[in-house]
């Protein structure tokens, strides 16, 4: 491909052959012209040159940019944002996943916890998931899926779980730092019991299970000797506790179950759910959560988890779906007036074509924007190898 320098274009001229922002994107097509607006966000963005297989044709068109252009440009730029805030989420993910197994390591091996570092990756996990939340929690995409550990990835996810959840549910910032903390550190009984255990691929035998379900008296005994705030101690006890007495270690029911425990209940059964184990597959993130609200007046409080289905929606972000038309898209935001159609980036068309915009659009109860079917894991893994083709 030829490059072209961004600043040698001019408003109302053609190119031959389409041109592109980089490998994957496609910017211009022969039948667009270039407008006034997509020349000031190519500077505003910083992109100095293009690609193209053709040569410009320079035809003019009128100088103010017709609503093709416009609405190009537009898509463009939702594009770039979102590629822009789902790297912030891939760093913020990776940083936080590298300084929990530091926690973990030092933990384990010296007995050290370092309270005052841990409250400053709360604090930062705060103000990014306030900031970026409709990209943080596309854990699909942001989560590596090779060369990471079940128990930090789990940890972290069910962290930032947990810490959306008490943003939503109003909890003051000191209380939403030491949920964060409570979250991070609710597996650490785990550190106590053999790996080939928790990851054995086999069904657990009865001793094995019961060794599993000590964890969170593991956990919690471990940490009373760091003089942590009592909510802290009670998230790590109680997260295995259901609403009906059915969980463990104490067979609580709702009224005893402190707030800590409700809500990281829901953010770690969430999370197990949709994650991949040595012994099953993880479900997808629609299936696991529409489980988790047919056992909710037995398992889970009602109010955590009216919260977390307004922050993913009933399709969480990050899904994969089908459209009634036949078009296939991922979840990009949730809908704040009606959790049931969320914002859908389209991806594909209904001959599985890889769509050049990938516009936005906003899925509605009936016609050709409703969800007619959610893609499971074989189904999404076919979709990426299809876009990444395009890369």
């Amino acid at each position: 491909m030829n490059n072209i320098e961004t600043r040698s274009l001019k408003q109302g001229m053609y190119f031959e052959s389409p041109v592109f922002l980089d490998e994957g994107y496609v910017l211009l097509t022969p039948e667009t012209p270039v407008s006034e607006m997509l020349l000031k966000s190519l500077i505003a963005w910083g992109f100095t040159t293009l690609l193209t297989e053709g040569s410009p044709i320079g035809r003019e068109t009128p100088t103010q940019g017709g609503p093709t252009s416009n609405v190009q440009t537009a898509t463009l730029d939702q594009n770039v944002k979102e590629k822009e805030g789902l790297s912030r989420a891939r760093k913020f993910f990776m940083e936080m996943y590298r300084f929990t197994d530091k926690i973990f390591s030092r933990f384990k091996d010296d007995n050290i916890l370092n309270l005052n570092a841990m409250t400053e990756e709360i604090k930062k996990a705060i103000t990014m998931i306030r900031e970026n939340d409709k990209y943080v929690l596309r854990f699909q995409e942001i989560v590596p899926h090779e060369g990471s550990e079940y128990m930090i990835n789990h940890s972290v996810k069910s962290t930032i779980l947990a810490l959306t959840i008490g943003e939503r549910l109003k909890m003051p910032n000191h209380k939403l730092i030491e949920l964060g903390i409570a979250s991070l550190l609710h597996e650490v009984g785990m550190l106590q019991i053999p790996s080939r255990i928790y990851d054995k691929e086999g069904a657990l035998s009865e001793g094995e299970k019961k060794l599993i379900n000590a964890h969170t008296l593991l956990g919690f005994r471990s940490l009373r000797d760091f003089s942590l705030p009592r909510d802290i101690l009670l998230g790590v006890l109680e997260h295995h506790e259901r609403t009906d007495g059915s969980g463990y270690p104490q067979g609580l029911s709702t009224a005893r179950i402190s707030q800590f425990g409700k809500i990281i209940a829901v953010a770690c059964s969430y999370d197990a759910q949709i994650s991949n184990r040595p012994f099953r597959s993880g479900r997808d993130a629609h299936t696991s959560l529409t489980g988790m609200l047919r056992e909710m007046r037995s398992h889970y409080d009602e109010d955590v988890m009216k919260a977390l289905l307004g922050i993913l929606s009933i399709y969480p972000l990050g899904s994969y779906i089908t459209l009634k038309n036949g078009y296939t898209g991922i979840v990009t935001e949730t809908n704040n007036a009606d959790f049931r159609y969320p914002t859908v980036k389209i991806l594909l068309d209904k001959n599985k074509n890889i769509l050049q915009d990938q516009p936005s659009v906003q899925t509605s109860e009936a016609g050709e924007m409703k969800i007619v079917s959610v893609l499971n894991n074989s189904e999404i893994e076919n979709i990426k190898a299809l876009l990444q083709t395009k890369t």
